[in-house]
């Protein structure tokens, strides 16, 4: 069964919650939502509800990443109100930890090259969500060592 999604006054409204920062600026070069539809946002738990799951059995729900570097954040829990996530982030190298971070300055963040790559411009870098992510618990998705 689908969870309720509702919008009201221009406000998303979750069964957690309403959802208010849906900016999406850099969709146009992103090429793709950075945010999954509004039904699987509000499949995910509120703020501190897998505070008792151990790691390796928490969901998670939404990958994000910098494809060509090793930046990664995978979200477990949610507030819809402010965007604020909780989940596993690594941030360039093998190692990774578990944090909370705003999916509003995710979605905002870009990288403009100053050089060039191969005698072209390089592309702007923008954290991009993994369309073919599917919600796994985090023993199946993290290496090892991480969880």
């Amino acid at each position: 069964m689908n969870p309720i999604v509702r919008i009201v006054e221009g406000r998303v409204l979750l069964p957690t919650g309403a959802w208010e920062v849906l900016p999406d600026v850099h969709r146009d070069i992103r090429g793709h939502d950075f945010y999954p539809p509004f039904p699987d946002l509000a499949g995910i738990p509120a703020l501190g509800s897998t505070a008792n799951v151990p790691p390796p059995a928490r969901t998670l729900h939404i990958h994000y990443s910098i494809p060509t570097e090793q930046f990664d954040w995978y979200v477990a829990e949610l507030d819809p109100a402010t965007g604020q996530a909780f989940g596993w982030l690594r941030a360039g190298g093998p190692y990774g930890e578990w944090g909370d971070f705003i999916l509003g300055e995710l979605e905002a963040f870009i990288r403009t090259a100053d050089g060039r790559h191969r005698g072209q411009p390089e592309a702007p870098q923008l954290i991009q969500r993994d369309t073919s992510f599917r919600a796994a618990p985090a023993a199946l998705c993290l290496p090892a060592p991480t969880i």
